[in-house]
């Protein structure tokens, strides 16, 4: 529990779920747009957060305790641009078995992108074993696709 929280997000707009974000100013917490922590304070322990914002580059420091750090990334694909993948906005381009336009060559995850890709980890590990089995099928046409669904009979076995 704490007496009160602060949260600092380097940008105006808010990509979590609007669910949460409404949630979060539900809760009286003070919302820090468009700035960073640029800096930690304190001798023996945290005193102070040093704040700029990204706008005004104004600077001032906060009270503080405790920072829990939720860092997002842009995803650098790297010398994967080099390969002649289908990129969109900086995403390789997949479709539903997570096949890109180079043969034998599946991706999974964040870095890809198909029509209605929610970027949810849970999506990502989905993703992963979707791309592993249909790699399986690519490595060995005989391999079958694997699932955990279970099948049912409306008629009890004769």
């Amino acid at each position: 529990m704490a007496r009160s929280v602060r949260l600092v997000h380097r940008t105006a707009r808010f990509r979590a779920h609007r669910a949460s974000v409404e949630k979060v100013r539900a809760l009286g917490i003070g919302i820090l747009t468009d700035s960073e922590a640029t800096g930690l304070y304190g001798a023996a322990r945290l005193e102070e957060v040093e704040i700029r914002h990204r706008v005004t580059t104004d600077v001032h420091r906060l009270p503080a305790q405790t920072v829990v750090a939720a860092l997002g990334f842009l995803a650098d694909l790297g010398p994967l641009r080099e390969w002649g993948l289908t990129l969109r906005a900086r995403r390789i381009a997949v479709d539903t078995r997570m096949a890109t336009n180079l043969p034998r060559v599946l991706a999974a995850g964040d870095t890809t992108d198909y029509p209605g890709k929610v970027r949810l980890i849970s999506v990502g590990f989905g993703e992963a074993a979707t791309a592993v089995n249909n790699a399986a099928t690519v490595i060995d046409p005989e391999a079958a696709l694997h699932s955990t669904g279970l099948m049912y009979s409306l008629r009890p076995p004769s």
